[in-house]
């Protein structure tokens, strides 16, 4: 045999399919890898959030109870009182001892205050400013307005209703990167 009747093969043809194919199957598990561990940390942050919203409204209802209990003593403090400085010292009398809600006054008004635990960082909390009602009949004040309902009183506003710290937030996450 010579080396003219030999045939020739087309081993670079051959080996540049080879390599392409090699690189679009490592390009492929590359994304895979890249998607699977993107889809990973937005599942863990998504229930991370759902908690935190759960953990949220957990606290809300729980102030919304205790705002209700306020307005009932209020309520009940506003039909017994005859006066406004009798009004004010029924609110005191049964706020002196009660646990989890605190009473403080200033020159401007009363407030009441307490807070619900969201986390062991986090707590909701809520203020209330005490208002003794400018119309102290009870009637409705406006009777142009339709008096089908029962006019209540207003006997708080509510000044602040707010995720607050309960704890320092440490935020040094330094790398050393330079070790002498």
């Amino acid at each position: 045999m010579d080396a003219s009747n030999r045939r020739k093969f087309p081993i670079t043809n051959i080996g540049s399919v080879t390599l392409m194919m090699i690189l679009i199957v490592l390009c492929m598990v590359t994304f895979a890898a890249l998607s699977l561990s993107t889809a990973v940390s937005d599942h863990q942050a998504a229930k991370k959030s759902a908690t935190h919203v759960h953990d949220y409204y957990e606290a809300s209802n729980q102030a919304e109870e205790q705002l209700a209990s306020i307005d009932e003593v209020l309520q009940t403090a506003w039909r017994d009182a005859p006066d406004q400085a009798s009004y004010y010292d029924i609110i005191r009398a049964h706020y002196a001892d009660a646990t989890g809600v605190s009473l403080s006054e200033t020159d401007s008004g009363m407030t009441l205050s307490w807070k619900n635990d969201l986390s062991d960082s986090q707590a909701l909390q809520v203020s209330l400013d005490v208002l003794y009602p400018a119309n102290a009949t009870g009637d409705a004040a406006d009777t142009s307005q339709d008096t089908s309902e029962i006019s209540q009183p207003v006997l708080y506003q509510i000044s602040s209703w707010q995720v607050i710290a309960t704890r320092e937030w440490n935020g040094d996450n330094s790398l050393n990167l330079m070790n002498k």
